[in-house]
């Protein structure tokens, strides 16, 4: 029989793998935390600024946070640097294939990959024949006078508190399924919102964007800046069971394998709810090995 490299194989080192990785460090477990960045934190890198996790005011400081926690572990944690391919599980034993063709085995498995950014050409709504750079990625000095952003993310709403005084105006272009999104900066005097249906983006600076108003009405913004704010699509591995909606849900998995944070489902995709995902599914995993081992 195949020797396991770890307890627990942990895919993605995001605050769902982290989190995965710290639980089942308190309960006994070993695990491998495999992940293609030098260091863990995942997307925490980019979050200038972290409203929803106490004791932390943006999202490196956490990710530093989180790695010393790692390092501490007393071995139950081991940190791999790598790309995994593609997932195996059987009745005894799963199985991460990596880039480079070798793999991990492990009795259990948590996915928690998250979500990528979706760049402009890869949605329905708009019509443009280049990318644009994510508003995350984009201080307010290098905006122009008249910028437009297209979506209504919530990193919106990060990048309006990480710069609270820029004093760039923004007309923000979103579908009518961001609305609740942008509810929760509604009240920021900086931006103009327009529910729309469709947008069609012209021109290398400045810009013509041709909008469809979501009340049928049209209208043209000119734009010396152009923005991305659109959302994101789940990073899927080959060997998850995938939903309708593109995500993996944890209950369609095979009994080894458990998804966490963003992965795992559209809605809640906040920092806090993806660590407290990714613990639950470290536990979820460590009792349903303890009874089968009954």
């Amino acid at each position: 029989m195949t020797r396991p490299d770890a307890q627990l194989l942990i895919i993605g080192a995001g605050p769902a793998g982290c989190l995965a990785a710290a639980t089942a460090s308190s309960v006994g477990m070993t695990s491998l935390l495999i992940d293609p960045a030098p260091a863990p934190g995942g997307s925490l890198w980019q979050i200038g600024h972290l409203a929803n996790w106490p004791g932390f005011q943006d999202g490196p400081s956490y990710a530093r946070a989180l790695g010393a926690h790692l390092a501490g572990l007393n071995g139950h944690c081991s940190y791999v640097q790598a790309q995994v391919v593609k997932i195996e599980a059987n009745e005894d034993l799963v199985r991460a294939t990596l880039a480079d063709g070798t793999s991990l085995v492990g009795e259990a498995l948590i996915a928690a990959t998250g979500v990528h950014t979706a760049k402009a050409a890869e949605v329905s709504w708009i019509t443009c024949t280049q990318d644009f750079a994510q508003i995350t990625d984009v201080s307010p000095a290098a905006l122009g006078v008249r910028t437009v952003v297209l979506g209504g993310d919530r990193p919106l709403g990060t990048w309006l508190r990480t710069h609270r005084d820029a004093d760039r105006k923004l007309t923000v272009c979103h579908p009518m399924r961001d609305a609740y999104k942008v509810d929760e900066v509604r009240s920021d005097a900086r931006l103009r919102l327009v529910p729309v249906r469709a947008v069609s983006v012209t021109g290398t600076g400045p810009f013509g964007v041709d909008v469809l108003r979501a009340d049928g009405a049209r209208e043209t913004v000119e734009a010396d800046s152009v923005l991305t704010n659109i959302g994101t699509v789940p990073t899927v591995l080959p060997g998850l069971a995938v939903g309708e909606d593109g995500f993996c849900p944890p209950a369609a998995q095979h009994p080894r394998v458990v998804t966490a944070g963003d992965l795992s489902a559209r809605d809640g995709q906040r920092v806090s709810t993806a660590a407290g995902r990714g613990a639950e599914a470290a536990l979820t995993l460590y009792y349903r090995l303890r009874r089968q081992a009954v």
